[in-house]
């Protein structure tokens, strides 16, 4: 846990923008593509935002009472993006510039922000923030090898932290317009309730999983504040998102499957964007796969974010029967 954590920002924009572990800025259309910026209505203040759920968020609280962006490029995550000089423009502009905190920002350090305009949305839960104490050594194109210790960012994943970041949404939002705070504030409140709602299904799961030993064995750490809500122990990997597991991350997974206790039910969280070759390789390996929604990027059913959190649930549940009729057929995933 992290509970010192402060965000600093600057007035001035420094002469350049340093690039660091990045996917390239494809300039795709839609939020965050090129141009954007400049084509906000004048009598409309523009809110830049780092996260899909906090555009969803933000834009569900204000309405039409003002524009509001991604700055990242979608189909890109904010924590491996880097801004070029033109996003530090777009930032500089912005009369208010909401990022999600945790460590999901590390570019963040690399470019002058407005601190009078930037506001750290996960500043209500420092205190709650699980540190991920393995860092490991990469490497992204030309800009050689290099780790990224820090915190697990997905906060958005537990329904108690995404309100309290809903809260501090609105906190900012009534601050920058406040002729619309009752506005703001029902929406707040309708949001806030909708993503409630999914407590009491994380209730009846842990319920009744409470005398299960269940191992959770995931391809990255960012899950582990939905499954410490649940109570259940997550061994994690650290695979990339590229279309074909590397014999390094085969073999990594192989290692933690094999040597899990023998009377352990376990299950395999995947990020639901990853192909199908390696989720079928963790299949045979005899593993249930459960997919995972990080919500990092637009729905292509245009599902709202609420939806997508309670279709994880969902997917836990399948996940977990499935697992149990396994277990009626064979035992306890025996190991090859």
């Amino acid at each position: 846990m992290h509970a010192g954590l402060r965000v600093w920002g600057l007035t001035i924009l420094l002469p350049g923008v340093l690039l660091g572990c990045s996917q390239p800025d494809s300039g795709s259309p839609g939020q965050g593509s090129p141009g954007q910026v400049e084509n906000s209505r004048a009598d409309r203040p523009l809110i830049i935002v780092t996260s899909r759920p906090l555009l969803e968020i933000t834009e569900t609280l204000v309405n039409a009472a003002a524009d509001v962006t991604l700055v990242v490029p979608d189909g890109t995550s904010s924590f491996m993006w880097s801004p070029s000089a033109d996003d530090a423009r777009k930032l500089q502009q912005a009369a208010l510039i909401l990022i999600s905190g945790a460590g999901y920002e590390p570019w963040k350090s690399r470019v002058a922000l407005p601190g009078s305009r930037l506001r750290d949305t996960a500043s209500g839960y420092y205190d709650q923030f699980i540190r991920i104490p393995d860092a490991i050594t990469h490497q992204h194109g030309p800009d050689g090898k290099h780790s990224h210790p820090g915190t697990v960012w997905a906060t958005w994943l537990d329904p108690n932290l995404c309100i309290a970041q809903v809260h501090a949404v609105s906190l900012s939002c009534k601050h920058l317009l406040p002729e619309h705070t009752p506005i703001i504030e029902a929406a707040e409140a309708k949001l806030s309730a909708e993503i409630n709602a999914l407590n009491p299904t994380i209730a009846t799961l842990k319920a009744t999983t409470s005398d299960e030993p269940i191992l959770v064995v995931a391809d990255t750490p960012h899950y582990q504040y939905l499954i410490e809500r649940l109570g259940w122990k997550l061994q994690y990997l650290h695979w990339g998102l590229e279309e074909t597991l590397s014999k390094t991350d085969r073999a990594e997974f192989l290692t933690v499957w094999k040597n899990r206790p023998g009377d352990t039910r376990g299950i395999f969280l995947m990020d639901s964007r990853r192909s199908e070759e390696s989720a079928a390789f963790v299949r045979e390996s005899g593993a249930v796969v459960v997919r995972i929604d990080l919500c990092e990027t637009r729905s292509p059913e245009s599902v709202s974010f609420p939806v997508r959190l309670k279709s994880n649930l969902l997917s836990l549940q399948a996940g977990l029967q499935r697992s149990r009729n396994s277990d009626a057929d064979k035992g306890f995933f025996p190991k090859k």
